[in-house]
């Protein structure tokens, strides 16, 4: 946890200090939209079928020009994982990971209008719940509390401000606890819209 937020606090100050030592225009903005995603396991398991889940996910980004066409994205979300599935043992479950993510994205203007991007992803655990019948049962410390991963995805400018962008997010940390005689990695897709706000360019000297 303490290697993760000080990750954090690094990310912050070269976004900062980065920024500020570019000529080009830096872009502030929000965003908010849904993932669906689900566990993929390495083996399958006859007792639990895995299948998508919906989930919220929204937080903040900043955009750094490196020249004209390529870009640094480092961005700040509350993300909703986990899985829905079908359970020998508990019927019908749902399980809810709620992360703080940081991705950290390299994104390239294909047009005009249309940009692609990829980069690494860490997230930290805030709390993992089990829903199934009329229980719920938290499981925070039951999985790992760091993750990571990678994303790939596509955005589309809608105007000067407004952003659509889809992604997949790849996990590659196993998140079952340490002594847990099975493995899953979370995965899924995310589609939201953001916001920008524009922060004057910096005059050249």
């Amino acid at each position: 946890m303490r290697k993760f937020l000080a990750a954090v606090v690094a990310v912050l100050f070269f976004s900062a200090t980065f920024a500020q030592s570019l000529k080009g225009k830096t872009v502030f903005g929000f965003k908010v939209g849904i993932n669906a995603s689900t566990f993929r396991t390495a083996v399958d398991y006859p007792d639990f079928d895995p299948s998508y889940k919906a989930g919220l996910a929204l937080g903040c980004f900043v955009e750094i020009p490196l020249s004209s066409r390529f870009k640094i994205q480092p961005e700040f979300l509350y993300s909703q994982m986990g899985s829905k599935g079908a359970s020998t043992e508990w019927g019908n479950v749902t399980f809810k990971y709620n992360y703080f993510a940081v991705p950290l994205l390299v994104k390239f203007n294909v047009i005009n209008n249309f940009s692609v991007f990829a980069g690494p992803e860490a997230d930290v655990l805030i709390r993992a719940r089990q829903h199934s019948f009329n229980e719920v049962k938290t499981l925070t410390n039951d999985i790992q509390d760091f993750d990571c991963g990678f994303t790939v995805g596509a955005e589309l400018a809608l105007g000067k401000k407004w952003t659509l962008h889809g992604r997949y997010i790849h996990g590659i940390r196993d998140c079952a606890a340490d002594d847990a005689n099975f493995s899953f990695f979370n995965q899924g897709f995310q589609l939201n819209v953001g916001y920008k706000i524009f922060k004057k360019a910096k005059k050249a000297k």
